[in-house]
């Protein structure tokens, strides 16, 4: 079972507000569950989200939630560089890892560092979320903003099953500062979040970016993920808050506030909500409505 029986009826009583912490984190970005294993990765900025101080870590625990490596992969240690990684996605056996400009791939089970993919020639400069489709592919958001306010916004390629190829996929202006991302389970689209105007869009292939979701509550919106039913979870991170989309795109906030919360994603097996939470060193695992 993966929360003790016991504590996870509990927690299934108290409802959202409640869950299984994480504690002594630092600066947790981005949390998920590998659907595999069923052991969960929380990356950990260490400092500056923009600093190359080579003190990132990986954070792997088990299927209970009990922590079996705080510094499973850490920079500094067996030649790994790590400054500040974010975004977290997961193709077999490699676990994908976004830092800076480069993205790096490690084994999951041994955190033995496999692939460094340099995406400083094409002009990568605050890369942020990454999500992996079923074929292989990595899209990877560059938040640029941060670092150079002249930056275009854009959304990179990865082809893993292709040499690692790298393209640019969109650089539409819309995208504004491209952050969160996920593909829509029924239309296979990729879709972002931004972090100026909060908005969720959709991406084309071509790179053309429509609406897909805005509210008047969002803002600065980060990570996301859909559940099993259909319902799209969203963060705000200077908001505080955690919003559920439903498939009619009716928008409930679920959760408020919350130090920064950061990459959120669903255990969607066990119906939980895993928040990292930049702003308090924590990670939450949180059990959704039924």
């Amino acid at each position: 079972m993966k929360i003790w029986g016991v504590i996870l009826l509990l927690l299934l009583v108290a409802g959202p507000s409640w869950g299984l912490e994480i504690k002594s984190l630092a600066t947790p970005e981005s949390f998920i569950i590998d659907s595999n294993s069923e052991a969960y990765y929380i990356s950990n900025i260490g400092g500056s989200p923009v600093e190359r101080d080579n003190n990132g870590f990986i954070t792997k625990l088990n299927s209970n939630g009990k922590v079996t490596g705080k510094e499973f992969i850490k920079g500094g240690v067996d030649g790994v560089q790590l400054h500040a990684p974010k975004g977290l996605a997961i193709i077999g056996k490699v676990l994908y890892v976004t830092d800076i400009d480069h993205v790096y791939g490690f084994n999951k089970e041994t955190g033995r560092l496999i692939h460094a993919i340099d995406l400083a020639a094409e002009g990568a400069k605050f890369l942020n979320d990454l999500v992996a489709t079923d074929d292989g592919i990595l899209y990877v958001s560059d938040t640029a903003v941060f670092v150079d306010p002249n930056a275009p916004p854009t959304i990179f390629k990865i082809e893993t099953a292709n040499g690692y190829a790298v393209s640019v996929y969109s650089k539409d202006p819309m995208l504004s500062y491209p952050n969160g991302l996920i593909i829509n389970p029924e239309t296979n689209i990729l879709l972002v979040n931004t972090w100026g105007e909060g908005r969720i869009l959709e991406v084309h292939e071509g790179g053309k970016a429509t609406v897909f979701a805005v509210h008047n509550s969002w803002k600065n919106l980060d990570g996301m993920d859909y559940d099993s039913s259909g319902n799209l979870y969203v963060s705000s991170f200077t908001g505080g808050n955690i919003f559920r989309i439903a498939k009619d795109r009716s928008v409930t906030e679920i959760l408020s506030g919350l130090p920064a919360p950061a990459d959120i994603s669903v255990d969607r097996a066990a119906n939980q909500l895993l928040i990292p939470l930049f702003g308090g060193h924590v990670a939450k695992i949180v059990p959704l409505s039924p």
